[in-house]
């Protein structure tokens, strides 16, 4: 998750708060990734509902250079946003496109998938090597064990971590 997140970062998990609120497009949660108990901290992309694409062939202007980006129809209706990420590290390494089904990486072109009911599509910060929905596929609302409160080490870097979306017309 990093920059948002740094190896030895100390956190408030709000473990209730999933049981109670469907976590949110932005929050960080914790995620159960195996059955050997394995958990992660993933960003939430999208939620049930969405529909998600990444289109790893995306040009911000005359002459540059393609990149992957995440698309996003709010509720699956209107017309695709595209997902502004300023807490990204970098570039993502590699041209990507997504999504099958259970929200793998697939193929040399974008596929739309919307999210069924209590399933959600969940990023690491760091793409270039973040394991995630792209390798692991949807979680399930029973996966997610709690969502990411507050940082509280170290003293310096103490409070919320950024969880701000945006989102613009593609």
């Amino acid at each position: 998750m990093q920059p948002t997140l740094l190896d030895g970062d100390l956190l408030f998990v709000d473990r209730l708060g999933p049981h109670l609120r469907a976590p949110a497009r932005g929050d960080i949660v914790v995620v159960g990734l195996n059955a050997n108990g394995l958990a992660g901290v993933k960003r939430v992309i999208a939620v049930p509902g969405d529909t998600v694409a990444i289109d790893g062939t995306h040009v911000d202007s005359p002459g540059g250079r393609p990149h992957p980006v995440v698309l996003l129809r709010p509720r699956g209706v209107g017309p695709w946003e595209r997902l502004g990420e300023s807490y990204i590290a970098g570039d993502w390494g590699r041209p990507e496109f997504c999504c099958d089904p259970d929200g793998l990486t697939v193929g040399s072109k974008p596929r739309p998938l919307t999210l069924p009911p209590g399933e959600f599509f969940v990023l690491g910060d760091n793409r270039g090597v973040s394991i995630d929905s792209r390798k692991f596929g949807l979680v399930p609302s029973n996966r997610i064990l709690g969502v990411v409160v507050a940082r509280y080490w170290p003293l310096d870097r103490a409070g919320e971590p950024s969880s701000s979306l945006t989102m613009t017309p593609s």
